[in-house]
């Protein structure tokens, strides 16, 4: 099994003896997929602490206590604007995933980087501040891949042959986010509307 942080012995290692690039994708993917699992079980927490104030949102409505049932409903809103950030996030990785797991050549590779640390970049961004860990661990990779990209086009350029590599991460991301839009209107009730002339029952 691959580790997430390489140790200083790791680091010697690696600068007298450098990992092959074919190994060095497969290590990047490991540690990605490692984070896209971390991200998935953190959506898996957040849907169901959403459901969880959903509830009482409605219970509180139901006994006619909308102070209260105003509180879980904005929690609702802002934890739903996290949980969205989180699937789009999610779904942009699965796409770094996919890119990694069929690179095969320097060619492939040159072409594949600019939309995979696009992407990373822009998900750990998103994810800053927010889910922490996570953005870390995504910058960690974002290391990796810029290391290996730098080498790899230091070597197709002396050959004469380097091509600049088509970023498609905008669209990506763009997808992205329309599908998590679309599985937010699926899988999440609405939230309750609060009646502006309602009184809290004292």
């Amino acid at each position: 099994m691959f580790r997430d942080n390489p140790s200083i012995t790791d680091r010697l290692r690696e600068a007298i003896k450098p990992t092959p690039v074919k190994r060095r994708i497969q290590m990047a993917t490991y540690k990605l997929r490692t984070q896209t699992t971390k991200l998935e079980k953190s959506i898996g927490q957040m849907e169901s602490r959403d459901r969880t104030l959903h509830d009482k949102c409605v219970k509180a409505l139901e006994t006619r206590d909308t102070q209260s049932a105003t509180l879980f409903a904005n929690e609702c809103v802002e934890i739903r604007k996290l949980i969205k950030t989180s699937l789009s996030s999610q779904i942009s990785l699965e796409q770094v995933l996919l890119r990694l797991e069929t690179v095969e050549q320097f060619g492939d590779m040159i072409h594949s980087m600019g939309s995979v640390r696009g992407i990373l970049t822009t998900v750990r961004n998103e994810l800053e501040g927010k889910l922490p860990e996570i953005s870390t661990g995504i910058h960690d990779i974002e290391d990796s891949l810029e290391n290996l990209t730098t080498e790899i086009g230091e070597v197709v350029d002396s050959e004469g042959t380097y091509v600049l590599p088509s970023d498609d991460s905008s669209k990506i991301l763009k997808e992205a986010d329309l599908m998590a839009e679309q599985k937010m209107k699926e899988k999440f009730p609405e939230i309750p509307q609060i009646p502006i002339d309602a009184h809290r029952v004292r």
